[in-house]
């Protein structure tokens, strides 16, 4: 899956929009840590009982000219996409909503229709 401008989460019905203008200082004050490749990923668990290791996750990349940003939510081993909205928990979305209106509000994401 390759970083866009436009984003959205298999089963969301809302689609976000990447601000492109962002210096990566808003990334590190948000969260993002910078991996070998370059790319910011910020990892937030959606189970926090379980622990971040062991729970569902959201997952956000930036790539690293910050030009493009992924938004995935994936099993415990980060290898799978997971579909939180067919899962009878409303709890992962609550959860999902809640860090993804903090990208909102610092101006990183716009939430589109």
């Amino acid at each position: 899956m390759a970083f866009e401008q436009t984003v959205k989460v298999a089963g969301d019905n809302v689609t976000y929009l990447f601000n492109s203008e962002l210096k990566k200082y808003a990334l590190m004050d948000t969260g993002f840590i910078q991996n070998n490749a370059g790319a910011y990923i910020m990892q937030r668990a959606l189970e926090p009982n379980k622990g971040l290791e062991k729970s569902i996750k959201l997952k956000v990349a930036v790539d690293k000219d910050i030009t493009g940003v992924k938004i995935k939510t994936v099993n415990p081993s980060g290898n799978d996409t997971v579909n939180i909205f067919k899962n009878e928990n409303p709890e992962l979305v609550e959860l999902y909503r809640f860090y993804l209106n903090e990208l909102v509000e610092r101006g990183i994401l716009t939430e589109t229709v």
